[in-house]
């Protein structure tokens, strides 16, 4: 009999697996629910009721503009099964844990299927990853669809096929859609098939064709509002006083290198331990410093790629006018993974597996992330539970708007079976809900 799964794809499988458990474990102890989720459901809620076409995503946190409108099209998908906030926050977890395929993948290419799989399981276990996952938010799935534009790039120039082409550039203008730190692998993926010398008419061609489809919602509203957005755009690229915006410098790039990129670093591979995070930036700097000054011929085009978009990303992050904080970085997750051990490999080539081994294992024994609770969706799921048992009720606030805890408890008695009256005439039951410094 013919093996219906083979061992490497069952082991995969389950690294799949314990990757998505730990995303949703305990999950509505850990679920971000907040503004911006509110937002994005009551949007998406009334959308479904009035059953018009979504042209718009979410309003990007800087500028005057908003996204086109992939990540509510992601977010309609799982309303179409639950309005429950749990269920977009399950999508996410879910999406998330498809990046595995992607790093293993390239690994596997890079090392050897054993090293595909610890790098996997890395990954599974990355605390920056599993906190990111856990909650319904447009960044949140950047980090799959930027792993798998760089899949498809590196498909593409080494096997020449145009499904990995045409892949790759959906991949990419996904990844800007969803939040605009995409634009980052958006313009690598073009300037590298550019460099590469992969463009030809044809393929030109299909590039605009495909990314003109993929963001026509955008376009239409652009055009039936007067380019609003557009005009935000360009407002925010070129207005150096926009939001108090201002280059960077050379003093403040050193800083967020020194101090934030390093906790970055910390938070992807090392279980938030800082001082690991200093260790993995010197291991990270000598790599790719190492890479500029010593040319190697040889070099595998998966690590010459990513050291190629590790010095385009430096880069861009030097010449961009706002702090960058962990969430700018969501993209970058799969990467410093995979780049990391790469590092280790040419670092430490004596003890490169066992080293590899400890990290996986320190990350399994110190993960941080169940510690501590995030009680806001429980708590709106109790005060709900316990007034929407009365028949014939309605509610009364007095709560700071500050807090959008007002928002939070609307959505949440709009979705249950039984919703409070719209105004408290004629009502049996009254429920005042308000903040401990108003009742």
């Amino acid at each position: 009999m013919k093996k219906i799964i083979s061992k490497t794809s069952l082991i995969i499988f389950l690294i799949f697996l314990l990757t998505f458990f730990l995303r949703v474990y305990k999950l509505p102890n850990f679920i971000s629910f907040h503004q911006d989720q509110v937002r994005d459901l009551f949007y998406i809620s009334d959308f479904f009721k009035e059953k018009k076409i979504i042209l718009l995503g979410p309003k990007a946190s800087v500028g005057d503009f908003y996204l086109p409108p992939f990540w509510y099209y992601l977010m309609s998908l799982s309303y179409f099964f639950s309005s429950s906030p749990l269920a977009p926050a399950i999508l996410t977890a879910f999406l998330s844990s498809l990046s595995v395929f992607f790093i293993f993948k390239l690994t596997k290419d890079l090392f050897n299927k054993q090293i595909g799989y610890l790098t996997s399981s890395i990954y599974s276990f990355s605390s920056l990853s599993i906190e990111y996952s856990r909650f319904a938010w447009n960044p949140n799935p950047v980090p799959l669809f930027s792993v798998m534009t760089f899949y498809f790039l590196y498909q593409y120039l080494k096997n020449k096929k145009l499904i990995y082409f045409i892949l790759g550039t959906i991949t990419a203008n996904l990844s800007l859609q969803l939040h605009y730190q995409g634009v980052i692998i958006f313009l690598f993926y073009f300037l590298i098939v550019l460099i590469y010398k992969k463009f030809n008419l044809k393929n030109f061609f299909i590039y605009l064709t495909s990314n003109f489809i993929l963001i026509l919602p955008f376009i239409i509203f652009e055009f039936l509002n007067n380019y609003p957005n557009l005009k935000g755009i360009i407002n925010f690229i070129f207005s150096s006083s926009q939001n108090q915006l201002r280059l960077f410098g050379i003093p403040f790039y050193l800083k967020f290198i020194v101090f934030d990129f390093s906790q970055f670093i910390a938070n992807t591979l090392f279980f938030k331990n800082h001082i690991f995070g200093y260790l993995g930036l010197l291991i990270f700097f000598y790599n790719l410093i190492n890479f500029l000054i010593i040319k190697k011929n040889k070099i595998n085009l998966i690590e010459k790629l990513l050291n190629y978009f590790f010095i385009f990303s430096l880069l861009v992050f030097f010449i961009y006018r706002n702090s960058l904080i962990n969430f700018y970085l969501l993209f970058l997750i799969p990467f410093m993974i995979i780049y990391f051990v790469i590092s280790l490999k040419n670092v430490f080539p004596n003890f490169f597996s066992q080293l590899l081994i400890i990290i996986f294992l320190l990350n399994v024994i110190f993960i941080p992330v169940y510690k501590k609770y995030d009680n806001t969706y429980l708590s709106l799921i109790e005060i709900t539970n316990t007034l929407s048992k009365y028949k014939n009720y309605c509610i009364q606030y007095d709560i700071f708007k500050e807090t959008f805890i007002e928002d939070k408890l609307r959505y949440m008695f709009f979705i249950s079976k039984n919703p409070p009256k719209p105004t408290c005439q004629d009502t049996k039951n009254i429920f005042y809900i308000c903040e401990p410094a108003k009742c």
